[in-house]
């Protein structure tokens, strides 16, 4: 007998999703797992490459989520397993995109040929130098919010924890900060 399996989607098991990854739960079953994998890779591949715009992330991304999901215990009883598997990854792409750190320059051949602007990183340096200036202008919880959340990356419930207050006053913090920082920074 072959080894390889046909995934047929009209005749698969008539039990719900929803069923299905409570059992894994409970048993870990990767069996179990593997049929919720087969069903909806392709709508996972989907949501990657809608959110990181190239293939090869998006396949990275897509076997990323399913390894997480075999570890992740949710906290509460999952009612529509295609959305909570379409909002998970939705949320590990983004998450993966705020952690790239990309700087792009845009510069012409002009450019290159003056003295005064003799390479590139001299403007990153200048950016990054009025960037902490702007920083120090802030108000102190906006400006912790705005380093909690993207230089350390941390969650808005982490930062609502560690700094004692709502999550919707980090939203806020964060927020008017960011408008803080654009305001200064179009200044300079």
């Amino acid at each position: 007998m072959s080894d390889n399996q046909i995934i047929d989607l009209v005749n698969a098991s008539e039990r719900k999703d929803e069923d299905l990854y409570q059992e894994f739960l409970e048993s870990r079953d990767r069996e179990v797992f593997g049929i919720l994998f087969r069903k909806y890779m392709a709508l996972v591949f989907g949501v990657c490459v809608k959110y990181l715009g190239e293939k090869h992330l998006a396949q990275d991304a897509t076997m990323e989520v399913f390894e997480k999901m075999l570890g992740y215990q949710p906290r509460s009883s999952v009612s529509n397993f295609r959305a909570y598997l379409f909002v998970i990854a939705k949320n590990h792409c983004l998450m993966k995109q705020r952690g790239e750190k990309v700087i792009s320059i845009n510069f012409s051949d002009a450019d290159m040929e003056s003295a005064t602007y003799v390479h590139p990183i001299d403007e990153v340096n200048k950016k990054e130098d009025r960037l902490d200036d702007c920083l120090k202008q802030l108000k102190d919880l906006q400006k912790e919010c705005i380093d909690e959340f993207y230089m350390k990356k941390k969650s808005y419930s982490e930062i609502s924890s560690e700094l004692h207050v709502t999550l919707n006053a980090v939203k806020s913090h964060i927020q008017n900060g960011k408008r803080n920082l654009k305001i200064c920074l179009e200044a300079a």
